[in-house]
């Protein structure tokens, strides 16, 4: 039996392309480019990464009178679904005040989509789903997926659209579909570059994850778990914070049990940093997250649980029973997961997780200390 995972990809083919083609918009096509999608080189990336992809768990729904099936080899590579989402002559004469309309029944890709989902996880689940839309309806179908135990990942036309949902960037892993036209097929040798995109700027990204994290804990922010959330492709920790430090936009210091911290300026009072103490479990969850992220660059492809085990230990400086306690409690969050031990899920909901499971156990210890 095949230890390579198998994943299942459902894609919103409509909310791809019009998302993508807002993105390409410039000054001198004002009204959007036909984007350019290479289908083959996205199933590649995501073999790369997350395990193997057929045909046939490649789903893909759209009204394809609209659109070429054809856009980029999409149909050598995935199941294409025609939505044909009018209505029923009969209905639309009654329904209809003008003529020349054709109704449509609103939001019928989607529910095609959720339905072919649906079935899939019926007759033949896969172990991980990639859900391809930004749509604010599917956060519900990946978190109903998760509860059911399989692991779900989002690919979206824009990570930084208005259009993606907030939900979908916080709660899940999160790929960008123009990252994985530059990645290299196999058989390529080389490849010609994509034009350049414009990004957003790293520090008001930077900016928005502290603040982010502040809201979330409702405490002084660690500099080691901002460190471990930051995910900027396009600029370093140490250029972002030193840039966000030029601009005079972040203020670092120290909290009473010497805990280095960071905040936005406009957070003085009356010109000083308000120097507060960290809640201990977010204190705690920043130096695991910090070890993490430190350790992710020697975790080995095929990293197991002995792996982590001594890793935990060694990093963190910890005992034999609390590193294999350590490690429980990080499968159990979801921050590792058996069959990709060598990728750590380090998110703003594995960190509330974690710092949730912190707070429970300093409560139990004090009932039975009490």
């Amino acid at each position: 039996m095949s230890s390579v995972p198998r994943v299942a990809l459902f894609l919103d083919f409509e909310n791809l392309y019009s998302t993508l083609k807002r993105r390409t918009r410039s000054p001198r096509q004002p009204y959007g480019l036909s984007p350019k999608m290479d289908f083959e080189r996205l199933v590649a990336y995501i073999e790369d990464r997350y395990g193997s992809l057929a045909k046939e768990d490649f789903i893909v729904v759209a009204n394809f009178s609209h659109y070429n099936p054809q856009i980029g080899g999409l149909n050598r590579v995935a199941t294409v679904i025609n939505a044909q989402s009018f209505l029923h002559p009969r209905v639309r004469r009654q329904r209809q005040r003008t003529p020349g309309k054709k109704w449509v029944i609103h939001n019928y890709s989607d529910m095609l989509l959720a339905f072919e989902l649906g079935r899939h996880v019926t007759t033949r689940p896969a172990d991980i789903y990639i859900l391809g839309s930004g749509d604010e309806a599917f956060t519900a179908l990946g978190r109903t997926l998760e509860e059911m135990g399989f692991t779900v990942v989002f690919l979206v036309a824009d990570l930084h659209s208005p259009s993606t949902d907030a939900n979908i960037r916080e709660e899940f892993e999160v790929f960008d579909f123009l990252s994985t036209q530059t990645f290299p097929l196999p058989t390529e040798e080389s490849a010609e570059p994509e034009p350049p995109t414009s990004a957003p700027d790293p520090v008001e990204c930077f900016l928005d994850l502290v603040s982010q994290i502040r809201r979330t804990f409702n405490t002084p922010v660690p500099v080691g778990l901002a460190r471990a959330l930051w995910t900027g492709q396009d600029a370093s920790w140490e250029d972002v914070l030193n840039k966000a430090r030029g601009q005079g936009r972040i203020d670092l210091w120290e909290d009473p049990h010497g805990v280095p911290c960071l905040s936005r300026r406009e957070e003085r009072l009356y010109g000083k940093i308000p120097v507060m103490e960290v809640r201990s479990d977010v204190a705690q969850t920043a130096r695991v997250f910090q070890a993490l992220q430190e350790l992710r660059p020697q975790v080995p492809r095929d990293a197991d649980r002995v792996f982590w085990r001594k890793a935990l230990r060694d990093a963190l400086h910890l005992s034999s029973k609390e590193a294999k306690s350590l490690l429980q409690t990080l499968l159990e969050t979801g921050i590792l997961r058996d069959g990709f031990l060598n990728r750590p899920r380090l998110t703003l909901t594995t960190a509330q997780a974690l710092a949730q499971h912190f707070r429970q156990e300093a409560r139990n210890n004090t009932a039975s200390a009490a």
